[in-house]
Order: structure tokens, then sequence, then C-alpha cells
């Protein structure tokens, strides 16, 4: 196979893996697409493939509303958070000394600002998890608050550029969460104090899917 040849090829995959299949998401459609696809690729070059079976996290994103007053805020569920209705105070954190001190038990917490800046590793993501980032769910934890709204803002380096960008994306983490632009964060900044209404609908599944292992 030429340069050529080679290069198309190659922009052939990623155009399939990056814009056809968009969610790769692990327990997925996307993901067992995206499998089966790089299955049916190293067949056609002669590899055999293995599989075996394990359960893991789906999640189903159906819609998430923010209403305080009259008003209503853009919001849409982070990945694999459950779902919940609540009606509680607003409260913010710009920054993990903001989150250590104030008292959250029960209420809405808006994390913006410094603390919002990149998403947080999963909590029982071994390969990677900064100090900073285990930090700040510990303390989300420890301080219990109803559910979580994190405004964040554009970063093309972070979560593939895009905008907002979830904070939180963990199936382990069970304190639902939310999260808008940094625009809308500075609006709902307006109405820290006051009681804010969140709904969200989405549900986390366990489903079976295939981990395959490739050999020539």
């Amino acid at each position: 196979m030429g340069n050529e040849q080679l290069h198309q090829r190659c922009v052939s995959h990623l155009r399939m893996l990056c814009e056809e299949i968009r969610d790769r998401s692990v327990g997925s459609e996307g993901n067992r697409r995206a499998t089966k696809f790089f299955e049916q690729e190293l067949r056609s070059l002669g590899w055999q493939t293995e599989a075996s079976k394990l359960n893991v996290v789906d999640w189903e994103d159906r819609g998430a509303t923010l209403r305080i007053g009259f008003q209503s805020f853009s919001v849409r569920p982070s990945p694999y958070s459950l779902g919940c209705a609540y009606v509680a105070e607003l409260a913010s954190a710009s920054s993990i000394d903001e989150l250590e001190q104030q008292e959250l038990t029960g209420k809405i917490v808006l994390l913006h600002g410094d603390i919002a800046k990149e998403q947080l590793m999963p909590k029982n993501f071994v390969f990677y998890n900064p100090d900073e980032h285990r930090r700040i769910i510990a303390l989300l934890e420890q301080k219990q608050p109803a559910a979580i709204v994190s405004a964040t803002g554009r970063n093309a380096a972070l979560v593939g550029g895009v905008y907002p960008f979830p904070l939180i994306e963990d199936g382990d983490f069970d304190i639902p969460s939310v999260y808008t632009t940094d625009e809308e964060g500075v609006r709902l900044l307006a109405f820290v104090g006051q009681r804010a209404e969140l709904r969200t609908t989405s549900t986390s599944l366990t489903v079976g899917r295939s981990s395959r292992s490739q050999r020539p």
C-alpha cells in the first residue's frame, strides 16, 4: 500500500470514528458500533479477534430544566449523572477555598470560575487523577449538596473543544449534576441565595458489552 493510499485510509478511519460516530462513550450504541468497525477492519487485514463480556454503565440523557422565579436557564445533564427534582437554595463556589468554607448540605451549588476550569477526572480513575481533582470531589461528597450546576468556559484543549463541557462525567459520583455555559453562570450568580428548581430525567443503566482483544 502506497503512502497516498495509507493516508486516505487513515482519513477514512478518523472520519468514521470522529464524525460519523460522535459518541463512543463506554457502553453506548456508538461504542458498540466503533468496536464492531474496528473488529471488521482487523479481520480484513487477516487478524483474529476474541471477545469477552462485561457489564458497564450506560446513560440516557432526557434533558434538564433550571428555574428561579420566572427566569429559566439553559442546562444539560452531566453524562452518567443521576436524575433529580429539587427545589433548594442556590449557593456558589469559584475556588476550592470557597467550597471548603461553605455550608452546602441540601443546597444546589453553582461551580464557576477557577474551580470549573477543567473537567474533573472520575473519582475511581486510577491512571490519572490530580490531587486537586480528588480534593474537589471529596469536598463535594463531604458537603452533600442536593445537586451541582457547573458553568464552564471555552478551552480548545479540553474535551475536544466542546462548549460548554461537562465538569463531571463519572458513573461512580452520586450527586446529581448539570452543566451550562460560563455566560449562563454569570446570570445565575445574581440569584445566589434564592430558591432554585432543578429537574433532570437522565438515567443510568447497566448494560453488557464486549471487550475485544486482537492478535495477528
